[in-house]
């Protein structure tokens, strides 16, 4: 059989967009209780270790569970040693691809069982609307066929490969050459499954010996720890601590399992009789991935403090004004509060419009936000990057005014402080009351014929938050009593007027949406709306230079 090396490029290509595609599905299948699950189940270290293996076996990628940890880790919702702890079992929930491989996938012809799953799988994503509950079920049959498909074609690459290439071949290059290959390879495919089963497949066709795989596999764990580290750039000090623990984790559990990859390959052929060499392999994966797990769980509570005086620059999830003074200067701390306060508001209404796709270019200019916007713009973050950055910047804003009431300033040193809490808390909230009813803002664009709702609701957001920003950069302080309550009838009669309009429509005729869905709507923006207008009152009488 000829080689054909584009055979094997389709068969990687296919196999990373079957995991991709099957990531998306499970994302949508399964990601909100797998976040509950991770609040609820992850209160010591051993648990957190649990869950990362269950969390990647089912979803069948380290990087997503990374990123979701990095993410809750972010908003303050995990410890550090718990978060460590699921980090940790990600690395080993990894290795249970590589067992079903082995076990089943070179037992049976896999273009013939990938065919069902690709036919039912594309009919239904092409069919079915993708916001229906049966499209992610229909886009993991399509994932699962364009897994199956890509490893038959890598394996059957393979076949003609080892016709051609004597494996004798290898053994004349050292191991860390394999291992650095192992590494690079992973690092730009991003995933260490698609290397494992190109090496399965090479070892099943006695193209590779097994040594040599083992040290590839050891470069691939290696290798993943990409994802989370560019991630985490950009990200508030303790998403950074993570990533640093899971390259950390990796490279000494890597280092270890190379200078000890002779004895462990010896114990399992030998003391385990276990002479298949891809049975071999994934159980080499397995055991010093549980090496590293044995080895860091004692000492993770010292590392987590360890990790703690890392990146204590700029810990603040992209707070600019409380990192720069001290909180036991009274009045400047309380200067730098409004300000961080202030900055909050901006990023509140950047994400409310967002939910609400409202293009804010047009309504920031003139106004202050237009720089905080540019420079999200520039981040380019996720909705749920936004989010958590929202609430981890009112924690910060918390705990650093604790801080400085600890200190007992002078009298009139701290005094705006609890207002200045208080406008915090109430953007916070602004910010969820929007979020919450973020599907139905979806249902409303998808599946609704009416265009008068969606002017209306962008119409009277754009005059609210106008006058809110009046109100807070512009206005006479003579007037700011009156203009916020003007702002508040406001907001009150935007509410009742499309109350009625929603009423008269769904009165009228079909706009193919629940009017549950559309009441959800309205009740989240005048609840966003009435905090938002309670924070900047609890802004503006304060007189603070920039």
């Amino acid at each position: 059989m000829q080689f054909q090396p584009w055979e094997l490029a389709a068969g990687l290509g296919i196999f990373l967009f079957g995991m991709m595609t099957l990531e998306q599905a499970l994302h949508r299948l399964g990601t909100h209780s797998f976040r509950r699950l991770l609040r609820e189940h992850t209160n010591t270290p051993i648990r957190g270790v649990l869950m990362g293996i269950i969390s990647t076996v089912c979803l069948q990628s380290s990087s997503m569970v990374g990123l979701i940890v990095l993410a809750f880790v972010g908003a303050g919702i995990l410890k550090m040693t718990n978060a460590l702890g699921i980090i940790f079992g990600a690395n080993l929930g990894t290795t249970f691809t590589g067992w079903v491989v082995a076990t089943i996938g070179f037992k049976f012809n896999l273009t013939e069982y990938s065919l069902p799953l690709l036919a039912l799988g594309t009919l239904g994503t092409v069919f079915i609307h993708t916001e229906h509950r049966r499209h992610p079920q229909a886009k993991l049959l399509l994932g699962l066929g364009l897994l199956l498909m890509g490893l038959g074609l890598i394996k059957t690459s393979m076949e003609g490969f080892s016709e051609q290439l004597s494996p004798e071949l290898f053994r004349d290059y050292p191991l860390p050459l394999f291992l650095l290959g192992g590494l690079i390879f992973t690092a730009i495919i991003q995933s260490s499954s698609a290397t494992m089963m190109i090496v399965l497949s090479a070892i099943h066709t006695d193209v590779l010996p097994l040594t040599t795989a083992a040290a590839i596999i050891i470069g691939a764990d290696l290798g993943t720890t990409g994802t989370i580290l560019i991630s985490s750039l950009k990200g508030t000090a303790d998403k950074r601590r993570v990533a640093l623990s899971h390259f950390i984790f990796n490279l000494v559990n890597c280092t270890i399992a190379f200078f000890l990859l002779p004895v462990i390959l010896h114990l399992i052929t030998n003391t385990l009789s276990i002479q298949d060499p891809m049975y071999a392999l994934v159980l080499f994966h397995s055991m010093f991935n549980l090496m590293g797990i044995a080895l860091f769980l004692p000492f993770i509570s010292p590392f987590s403090r360890w990790l703690q005086n890392r990146f204590t620059n700029g810990d603040t999830s992209g707070c600019q004004y409380i990192t720069k003074v001290s909180y036991k200067v009274g009045d400047a701390a309380d200067s730098a509060i409004y300000q961080e306060v202030t900055r909050l508001f901006y990023k509140v209404i950047i994400l409310n419009l967002r939910v609400m796709k409202i293009r804010p270019e047009e309504l920031f200019k003139g106004y202050k936000a237009l720089d905080v916007y540019q420079q999200t713009r520039q981040e380019r973050p996720s909705f749920d990057e936004q989010y958590s950055e929202i609430k981890h910047t009112e924690q910060e804003v918390l705990y650093y005014a604790n801080k400085v009431l600890q200190e007992k300033p002078e009298k009139g040193e701290a005094e705006n402080i609890p207002r200045l809490l208080d406008a915090a808390r109430n953007l916070a909230y602004s910010a969820k009351s929007l979020k919450d009813v973020r599907q139905n803002f979806v249902e409303l664009r998808l599946q609704s014929d009416d265009e008068e709702l969606i002017e209306t609701i962008h119409h009277d957001t754009r005059a609210i938050y106008r006058h809110l920003l009046n109100l807070l950069e512009k206005t006479d302080p003579v007037l700011i009593t009156e203009k916020h309550e003007e702002i508040k009838s406001e907001i009150n009669l935007s509410h009742d007027q499309l109350h009625q309009l929603i009423i008269r429509y769904v009165g009228s005729e079909d706009i193919g949406i629940p009017l549950s869905s559309l009441l959800n709507i309205n009740r989240g923006m005048l609840v966003s709306n009435q905090m938002l207008a309670n924070a900047v009152g609890n802004l503006t009488p304060i007189d603070k230079e920039d």
